[in-house]
């Protein structure tokens, strides 16, 4: 049974993770000489975690038993598409890119969401929602000082990176319908980790996990435990409540990147880009407030459509 104030709640906390994980990646991975072996470092302790339960609980592995040929399938396909190749798009072009232009692309994720929500899942939100949708959006553009956006190779990565971190959204949100979230989670992050690991292998930047030093291990440690908390929040808030607001509501976690960096004194941030950003905070509490209730009314949602 879902619960739908539990999946808001879940992806206000996703937006606190998320900006968090913005602005440590952005320092971790300008440690490492190849940012897929930084990925799949990180991706590996989130896999080693999640995968603990399965030696300890026979109703963890039962999950997995029960399973017919459709989530297998279902399952393969999240691996690949969210849980392996996008994440190595996506730091690859961080490394290429500027921290604007990356961040800018990303955060547009949850527009894609929500129109393939419309098309595949059946959601259907009044038009207040799509306001505020829409004022979400030009905060962002505002708060992230578009005009700063620099056109760069980091972009393709960092584009097909979103576009398939948002099919993933819709895929796991079917498959969250039959199988536990603790399943999808293990297998995301498990198979997809080795797609990386042999991806790392076969370019031969393997031999860098003989040399890490200290600071490289320890940033590994803390951003695979942020992973581990972003992972956590974003699949289980998609379990119980609409791809559309648990997408959007984290959309405006640069509030949070920009704050840190506006914390530790490393650039001064416009009186403008915060305009920006008290709209975006706006339209997500208004995307919390009127998505919630209609979501919590009778029949409001079935099957989890949002009509």
């Amino acid at each position: 049974m879902t619960q739908p104030v539990r999946g808001y709640v879940l992806a206000a906390l996703n937006m606190v993770v998320s900006g968090v994980a913005i602005y440590v990646n952005s320092l971790g991975v300008r440690m490492f000489s190849d940012s897929t072996f930084y990925t799949a470092g990180k991706n590996l302790f989130v896999a080693l975690a999640l995968s603990a339960p399965l030696a300890f609980s026979s109703r963890a592995r039962a999950a997995y038993r029960s399973l017919g040929r459709r989530e297998w399938l279902l399952l393969l396909a999240v691996a690949l598409i969210g849980g392996s190749v996008p994440y190595a798009l996506y730091f690859r072009g961080l490394a290429l890119s500027t921290p604007v232009t990356a961040s800018l692309i990303d955060h547009l994720q949850f527009l894609c969401v929500a129109l393939l929500a419309v098309a595949f899942l059946g959601e259907r939100f009044r038009a207040s929602v799509w306001i505020a949708l829409g004022v979400l959006l030009a905060g962002l553009c505002v708060g992230l000082a578009a005009g700063a956006v620099r056109l760069d190779a980091g972009i393709p990565f960092i584009a097909g990176a979103t576009l398939l971190f948002a099919a993933d959204f819709i895929l796991m949100k079917i498959l969250l319908r039959s199988v536990a979230p603790l399943a999808v989670m293990t297998f995301k992050m498990g198979v997809g980790t080795l797609l990386l690991i042999l991806f790392v292998a076969l370019t031969g930047h393997g031999g860098e996990a003989t040399t890490l030093s200290p600071l490289q291990g320890l940033f590994l440690l803390v951003t695979g435990l942020i992973l581990l908390a972003f992972t956590a929040t974003s699949v289980l808030g998609l379990r119980h409540a609409s791809a559309t607001a648990t997408t959007a509501i984290p959309a405006a976690s640069p509030l949070v990147t920009t704050a840190l960096v506006a914390l530790s004194g490393r650039a001064q941030i416009p009186a403008y880009r915060w305009l920006g950003f008290s709209a975006a905070l706006l339209a997500v509490l208004a995307v919390f407030i009127l998505g919630l209730r209609q979501e919590t009314r009778p029949a409001g949602v079935a099957s989890g459509h949002v009509r």
